[in-house]
Protein backbone atom coordinates (compact mmCIF):
# COMPACT_ATOMS: atom_id res chain seq x y z
CA UNK A 1 0.00 0.00 0.00
CA UNK A 2 1.27 3.34 -0.94
CA UNK A 3 -1.17 5.70 0.07
CA UNK A 4 -3.65 6.04 2.98
CA UNK A 5 -6.12 6.11 0.16
CA UNK A 6 -8.39 3.07 -1.49
CA UNK A 7 -9.07 4.04 -5.33
CA UNK A 8 -9.57 0.80 -6.19
CA UNK A 9 -11.51 -0.11 -8.43
CA UNK A 10 -15.44 -1.02 -7.28
CA UNK A 11 -14.95 1.06 -4.19
CA UNK A 12 -17.07 3.68 -5.81
CA UNK A 13 -16.05 7.22 -6.73
CA UNK A 14 -15.97 8.38 -2.83
CA UNK A 15 -12.53 9.05 -1.55
CA UNK A 16 -11.98 5.83 0.87
CA UNK A 17 -9.61 6.18 3.78
CA UNK A 18 -7.76 2.40 4.57
CA UNK A 19 -8.78 1.60 8.94
CA UNK A 20 -5.10 0.82 9.55
CA UNK A 21 -3.69 4.36 8.54
CA UNK A 22 -3.90 6.18 12.02
CA UNK A 23 -2.71 2.85 13.73
CA UNK A 24 0.83 2.44 11.09
CA UNK A 25 4.32 3.54 12.54
CA UNK A 26 5.10 5.61 10.46
CA UNK A 27 6.87 3.11 7.61
CA UNK A 28 4.07 3.86 4.87
CA UNK A 29 4.91 6.24 2.58
CA UNK A 30 2.63 9.04 1.59
CA UNK A 31 1.58 9.74 -1.70
CA UNK A 32 4.05 10.63 -3.81
CA UNK A 33 1.45 13.62 -5.62
CA UNK A 34 1.88 15.69 -8.64
CA UNK A 35 4.51 17.99 -8.90
CA UNK A 36 4.82 20.00 -12.34
CA UNK A 37 7.05 23.03 -11.80
CA UNK A 38 10.52 21.00 -13.34
CA UNK A 39 11.77 21.27 -8.97
CA UNK A 40 11.59 17.71 -8.22
CA UNK A 41 15.27 16.98 -8.77
CA UNK A 42 16.37 20.08 -6.80
CA UNK A 43 14.12 19.34 -3.58
CA UNK A 44 14.19 15.84 -3.84
CA UNK A 45 16.09 15.08 -0.76
CA UNK A 46 13.38 17.36 0.94
CA UNK A 47 11.08 15.15 -0.65
CA UNK A 48 12.46 12.25 0.78
CA UNK A 49 12.49 13.25 4.09
CA UNK A 50 8.92 14.18 4.46
CA UNK A 51 7.62 10.82 2.71
CA UNK A 52 6.57 9.06 5.85
CA UNK A 53 4.51 9.86 8.19
CA UNK A 54 4.87 10.49 11.45
CA UNK A 55 4.67 7.46 14.00
CA UNK A 56 1.85 6.71 16.29
CA UNK A 57 4.09 4.46 18.25
CA UNK A 58 4.25 5.28 21.86
CA UNK A 59 7.91 6.47 21.87
CA UNK A 60 7.39 7.95 18.16
CA UNK A 61 4.57 10.34 20.41
CA UNK A 62 6.40 10.94 23.23
CA UNK A 63 9.45 12.25 21.04
CA UNK A 64 6.46 14.66 19.37
CA UNK A 65 5.32 15.97 22.72
CA UNK A 66 9.08 16.79 24.13
CA UNK A 67 9.95 18.29 21.01
CA UNK A 68 7.25 21.27 21.19
CA UNK A 69 7.83 21.04 25.27
CA UNK A 70 11.33 22.41 24.64
CA UNK A 71 11.37 23.80 21.18
CA UNK A 72 7.95 25.26 20.44
CA UNK A 73 6.95 26.05 24.14
CA UNK A 74 10.61 27.13 25.07
CA UNK A 75 10.35 24.99 28.54
CA UNK A 76 12.95 23.11 29.95
CA UNK A 77 12.83 19.72 31.28
CA UNK A 78 13.19 21.42 34.66
CA UNK A 79 10.15 24.02 34.28
CA UNK A 80 7.26 23.38 32.85
CA UNK A 81 3.48 23.35 34.32
CA UNK A 82 0.91 20.45 32.92
CA UNK A 83 -0.85 23.16 30.90
CA UNK A 84 2.57 22.86 28.41
CA UNK A 85 2.12 19.25 28.66
CA UNK A 86 -1.72 19.58 27.04
CA UNK A 87 -0.05 22.28 24.49
CA UNK A 88 2.59 20.21 23.51
CA UNK A 89 0.46 16.94 23.04
CA UNK A 90 -1.82 19.11 21.02
CA UNK A 91 0.58 20.40 18.68
CA UNK A 92 1.73 16.81 18.36
CA UNK A 93 -1.70 15.81 17.54
CA UNK A 94 -1.88 18.94 14.99
CA UNK A 95 0.77 17.76 13.19
CA UNK A 96 -0.75 14.49 12.78
CA UNK A 97 -3.84 16.10 11.27
CA UNK A 98 -1.98 18.53 9.17
CA UNK A 99 -0.50 15.23 7.11
CA UNK A 100 -3.83 14.11 6.31
CA UNK A 101 -5.07 17.63 5.17
CA UNK A 102 -2.19 17.78 3.02
CA UNK A 103 -2.58 14.56 1.36
CA UNK A 104 -6.39 14.93 1.11
CA UNK A 105 -5.93 18.70 -0.28
CA UNK A 106 -3.23 17.01 -3.00
CA UNK A 107 -5.64 13.95 -3.59
CA UNK A 108 -8.27 16.28 -4.92
CA UNK A 109 -6.20 18.64 -6.33
CA UNK A 110 -5.46 15.98 -8.49
CA UNK A 111 -9.08 14.42 -9.26
CA UNK A 112 -10.22 18.27 -9.20
CA UNK A 113 -13.92 17.84 -8.22
CA UNK A 114 -16.18 20.52 -7.93
CA UNK A 115 -16.01 22.18 -4.46
CA UNK A 116 -18.52 22.79 -2.11
CA UNK A 117 -18.53 25.60 0.53
CA UNK A 118 -20.57 25.98 3.77
CA UNK A 119 -21.37 29.57 5.41
CA UNK A 120 -22.71 29.54 8.77
CA UNK A 121 -22.54 32.51 11.35
CA UNK A 122 -21.89 29.70 13.85
CA UNK A 123 -19.85 26.45 14.47
CA UNK A 124 -20.89 24.74 18.13
CA UNK A 125 -17.70 22.00 16.91
CA UNK A 126 -16.46 21.72 20.99
CA UNK A 127 -13.34 21.18 21.81
CA UNK A 128 -10.48 19.82 18.95
CA UNK A 129 -8.04 17.48 20.96
CA UNK A 130 -10.64 14.79 22.08
CA UNK A 131 -12.21 14.81 18.68
CA UNK A 132 -9.45 14.89 15.74
CA UNK A 133 -7.60 11.99 18.52
CA UNK A 134 -11.07 9.58 18.41
CA UNK A 135 -11.24 10.53 14.45
CA UNK A 136 -7.49 9.46 13.89
CA UNK A 137 -8.55 6.44 16.03
CA UNK A 138 -5.09 7.35 18.01
CA UNK A 139 -6.92 8.35 21.49
CA UNK A 140 -5.39 5.18 22.81
CA UNK A 141 -2.04 5.49 21.58
CA UNK A 142 -1.83 8.92 23.22
CA UNK A 143 -3.16 7.58 26.20
CA UNK A 144 -0.59 5.34 26.92
CA UNK A 145 2.14 7.71 25.71
CA UNK A 146 1.73 10.38 28.12
CA UNK A 147 0.54 7.81 30.93
CA UNK A 148 4.37 6.97 30.73
CA UNK A 149 5.52 10.65 30.51
CA UNK A 150 3.71 11.28 33.91
CA UNK A 151 0.43 12.64 32.68
CA UNK A 152 -3.26 11.74 32.22
CA UNK A 153 -4.98 12.40 28.99
CA UNK A 154 -8.24 13.08 30.39
CA UNK A 155 -7.04 15.81 32.83
CA UNK A 156 -5.43 17.28 29.63
CA UNK A 157 -8.62 17.46 28.22
CA UNK A 158 -9.52 20.24 30.71
CA UNK A 159 -7.09 22.72 29.83
CA UNK A 160 -8.46 23.44 26.44
CA UNK A 161 -11.49 26.32 26.43
CA UNK A 162 -14.92 25.44 23.91
CA UNK A 163 -14.52 27.27 21.16
CA UNK A 164 -16.93 30.34 21.67
CA UNK A 165 -17.80 29.49 18.21
CA UNK A 166 -21.52 29.24 18.21
CA UNK A 167 -24.33 28.84 20.47
CA UNK A 168 -27.70 26.47 20.17
CA UNK A 169 -28.86 24.41 17.30
CA UNK A 170 -27.74 26.37 14.91
CA UNK A 171 -24.01 26.20 15.87
CA UNK A 172 -24.52 22.25 16.16
CA UNK A 173 -26.51 21.84 13.19
CA UNK A 174 -23.26 23.28 11.06
CA UNK A 175 -20.73 21.60 12.80
CA UNK A 176 -22.51 18.12 12.45
CA UNK A 177 -22.61 18.56 8.50
CA UNK A 178 -19.32 19.50 8.45
CA UNK A 179 -18.86 16.19 10.20
CA UNK A 180 -20.95 14.46 7.72
CA UNK A 181 -19.52 15.68 4.91
CA UNK A 182 -15.89 14.95 6.11
CA UNK A 183 -17.16 11.43 6.81
CA UNK A 184 -18.59 10.90 3.27
CA UNK A 185 -15.26 12.26 1.71
CA UNK A 186 -16.92 15.33 0.30
CA UNK A 187 -14.45 18.12 -0.52
CA UNK A 188 -16.43 20.70 1.11
CA UNK A 189 -14.83 23.57 3.55
CA UNK A 190 -16.54 25.64 6.13
CA UNK A 191 -16.67 29.44 6.26
CA UNK A 192 -17.84 31.09 9.60
CA UNK A 193 -16.80 34.20 11.80
CA UNK A 194 -13.76 33.94 14.61
CA UNK A 195 -15.73 35.80 17.34
CA UNK A 196 -12.49 37.11 19.81
CA UNK A 197 -14.79 36.92 22.72
CA UNK A 198 -17.41 34.19 21.69
CA UNK A 199 -20.69 35.13 21.36
CA UNK A 200 -21.04 35.60 25.15
CA UNK A 201 -21.06 34.05 29.01
CA UNK A 202 -23.65 33.71 31.10
CA UNK A 203 -23.16 34.59 34.86
CA UNK A 204 -25.25 35.07 37.57
CA UNK A 205 -24.53 37.90 39.65
CA UNK A 206 -26.80 39.25 42.69
CA UNK A 207 -29.45 36.95 41.54
CA UNK A 208 -29.89 38.63 37.98
CA UNK A 209 -28.19 36.97 34.44
CA UNK A 210 -25.00 39.06 33.18
CA UNK A 211 -23.66 38.75 29.95
CA UNK A 212 -19.84 38.85 29.50
CA UNK A 213 -17.41 38.49 27.14
CA UNK A 214 -16.22 34.50 26.73
CA UNK A 215 -12.68 34.80 26.59
CA UNK A 216 -11.85 31.55 24.55
CA UNK A 217 -8.87 32.83 22.98
CA UNK A 218 -6.73 34.47 25.91
CA UNK A 219 -4.69 31.09 26.05
CA UNK A 220 -2.53 29.75 22.76
CA UNK A 221 -5.28 28.01 20.48
CA UNK A 222 -2.66 24.94 19.51
CA UNK A 223 -5.21 24.08 16.84
CA UNK A 224 -4.95 27.16 15.15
Amino acid sequence: MASVFDDSKGVGPELMRKGSFSLLTGEMQRPSGGNNDGSSGRYEKLHKMMANYLPNTTEGIQKSVVHHIEYDLGCTRFNFKEESCYQAAAMAVRDRLIESLNDTNAYFDEKDPKRCYYLSAEYLIGRYMQNALANLDIEDNFKTALEDLGFKLEELYDYEPDPALGNGGLGRLAACFLDSCATQDLPLWGYGIRYNYGLFEQKIVNGRQVEVPDYWLLEQNCFE
